[in-house]
């Protein structure tokens, strides 16, 4: 099976992402031990020390409803996934921007 680029998120209940992360790997089980595994590690230590807030700052859910989504992309290297990745993750600091932890009545 050849390298191909990987994308795993945490998501909230409604499917909105908390944090991403993308790497490459050659299957299914080798993405979630070198992508998924990682990326629970990092949203684990930045719930813990407070940089991010234990719900989703678009529909409030709490951080117990989070899930983890792994899904290979249509890039074969991270180089090649790096223009669009990035592009990507300006759109959602946009978004976070405008719509994040908007004061609530729930």
């Amino acid at each position: 099976m050849s390298v191909r680029v990987w994308i795993a998120q945490c998501l909230c209940p409604a499917r909105h992402c908390v944090l991403a992360t993308a790497g490459e790997a050659a299957s299914e089980a080798a993405a979630k031990e070198t992508i998924v595994d990682p990326l629970r590690a990092q949203v684990a230590e930045a719930l813990k020390s407070g940089v991010i807030n234990p719900w989703c700052g678009l529909c409030n859910a709490r951080a117990e409803t989070w899930r983890y989504d792994l899904a290979r992309t249509r890039f074969r290297s991270m180089e090649e996934a790096a223009p669009e990745l990035l592009q990507i993750e300006a759109e959602q600091a946009a978004t976070r921007a405008l719509w994040g932890d908007i004061p609530r009545n729930d």
